[in-house]
């Protein structure tokens, strides 16, 4: 049985992004020989964070549903709205560990949360978006504009 596969290939096409970028294949290039500053002009920057959910919980939730498919006490429909519930949940409690983990921290904030798709924008200082990547429920981090690609996506699917 397959996870919803709408945001795994977003997070595949932001991540191919993202490594085309670090390459330099598509990063802007400062003009007049300035050197390119953050947005906010204080040191801060606004990215998108990608949510890494529980897969040992996940991998269990698959594991149950795939022997109640077997036994027939469910179909393929119902075990999938299961699995795509369950994955809900887990984005939920991704989201919300990690606001509790920097509600302390005023160098970052939680802008938007779209953690239906996996996602939150997140502002701050760029020492602290770096750090974030150690924290579990990171996947990682992508540019501003993913989150708008994420919101159009989800939009779409509806």
């Amino acid at each position: 049985m397959e996870l919803r596969t709408n945001r795994r290939r977003f997070l595949q096409t932001a991540g191919t992004g993202l490594t085309l970028s670090i390459a330099g294949c598509s990063a802007p290039v400062p003009s007049d020989g300035q050197a390119a500053t953050d947005e906010q002009g204080d040191g801060s920057a606004t990215v998108t964070i990608a949510l890494e959910i529980d897969q040992e919980t996940l991998q269990e939730k698959q594991t149950s549903l795939s022997e109640q498919l077997q036994n027939g006490s469910l179909n393929q429909t119902e075990a999938q709205q299961q699995l795509y519930a369950a994955e809900q949940e887990l984005l939920g409690e991704a989201a919300a560990t990690f606001e509790d983990r920097i509600a302390s921290d005023e160098r970052l904030s939680v802008a938007e949360n779209a953690e239906e798709m996996g996602v939150l924008l997140v502002t701050g200082s760029a020492d602290a978006l770096i750090r974030t990547l150690g924290y579990p429920e990171v996947r990682g981090l992508f540019p501003e504009t993913t989150f708008e690609d994420a919101l159009t996506q989800a939009e779409s699917t509806e």
